[in-house]
């Protein structure tokens, strides 16, 4: 127990470190909402849409007159107009009345959260056509009272999201910052590895020759760096949800568990590198900056629709990055609350934080010296 108190302050001790681990994501984070502050929020509520209308009056067009103003913000134009304004960003959709027979349909110029909002309005519409043109024919006084319950039933798009928590575009920023921060304590790791490598430091090779038994020393230095990074992340979650008043609302034990996981997979990361005798004390530096750095770029760090744009064409590439597992684990217990998904990604990010513990583990206690 004395050895193990005094290696977790040498571990805080060390300002560089620390400085990585915890304040200059901090820092970071702070920048972020400096910057952008709360522009990402999404708002539903009259969604600019162009509407082409057809000959004569449907049922369609009482519809959307229900929803002008409440939801949608309707403006009725010609064909080429209703693309020239989706071209120009005016609306976020053109919606084109059905034909004789048909059924009404949408286009859209890109995939977003409104744009799935128009595209559920109108499959609303749909499903209870023909239970609108009956209550026309047969009720026509009716109508206006159906059309108000049809748009009642959608109408609570607009103020939050499937699991009813508003939703800011801006926090897939602060989800990558903490997979970043969670990787970061690998500059930790790298300084508990040199530190039991006998051929890469001095002190190392004191430790070598010690009585003490080498796995339960590498167990100790393994528990130090990944509880005081777990105790960062932490740190860092309250700093967003107390501090920034960023939504982080999601059950604290999955918190905590992607916490731990993540400080797993970077504290052990930085083991590996840091015992490697092999690479030079400035290679070791670049890969420990420059890995966490792309593996977060691609989980959206710094291009907010990075991940969406790997996740349409290169989807793998998502389930093989730990920091995209970091990011959308946060993101469907904070926002989506998928269980299934959650669950999938939760157990990709297991397996990543055991692999690296167990290499880190590996690489520490097996290595023998046939001299120092």
């Amino acid at each position: 127990m004395t050895r193990l108190k005094y290696r977790y302050l040498q571990a805080v001790r060390d300002l560089g470190n620390m400085f990585w681990g915890i304040v200059y994501p901090i820092i970071l984070a702070s920048f972020f909402f400096l910057a952008f502050g709360h522009l990402g929020t999404e708002s539903w509520t009259e969604i600019p849409v162009a509407y082409v209308a057809g000959q004569g009056e449907t049922v369609f067009d009482s519809f959307l007159e229900q929803m002008d103003g409440e939801l949608l913000a309707v403006r009725k134009m010609s064909a080429e107009e209703a693309r020239q304004a989706l071209a120009d960003d005016a609306v976020e959709g053109i919606l084109y009345a059905p034909t004789e027979g048909g059924t009404p349909s949408l286009s859209v110029g890109k995939s977003g959260l409104r744009e799935t909002v128009l595209s559920m309005v109108l499959d609303a519409y749909v499903k209870n056509s023909a239970m609108m043109e009956d209550i026309a024919r047969s009720h026509p006084d009716k109508l206006p009272e159906a059309m108000q319950t049809l748009g009642s039933s959608v109408s609570h798009i607009r103020e939050v999201t499937l699991d009813g928590k508003n939703y800011d575009t801006i926090l897939e920023y602060f989800f990558s910052c903490f997979a970043m921060m969670c990787f970061f304590g690998c500059f930790m790791g790298c300084k508990l590895g040199a530190e039991n490598a006998a051929n890469v430091t001095p002190l190392a090779a004191r430790r070598s020759i010690s009585p003490e038994q080498k796995s339960l020393a590498v167990l100790q230095d393994l528990l130090v760096g990944i509880s005081i990074q777990f105790v960062n992340a932490l740190v860092f979650l309250a700093f967003l949800r107390f501090v920034l008043g960023i939504s982080m609302n999601g059950n604290f034990l999955g918190m905590a568990l992607i916490s731990l996981l993540g400080s797993m997979t970077g504290v052990s990361l930085g083991i590996v590198v840091g015992s490697n005798a092999k690479l030079t004390e400035g290679m070791k530096n670049l890969i420990l900056v420059a890995l966490p750095l792309f593996l977060c770029f691609l989980a959206g760090l710094m291009i907010g629709n990075m991940k969406y744009t790997i996740e349409e064409h290169i989807p793998l590439l998502n389930r093989v990055n730990p920091a995209a597992l970091i990011s959308d684990a946060l993101f469907f217990l904070n926002v989506c609350n998928d269980s299934h998904a959650l669950a999938i990604r939760l157990l990709l990010l297991l397996g990543f934080a055991c692999a690296m513990t167990i290499w880190a583990f590996c690489s520490l206690r097996r290595t023998r010296y046939e001299s120092i």
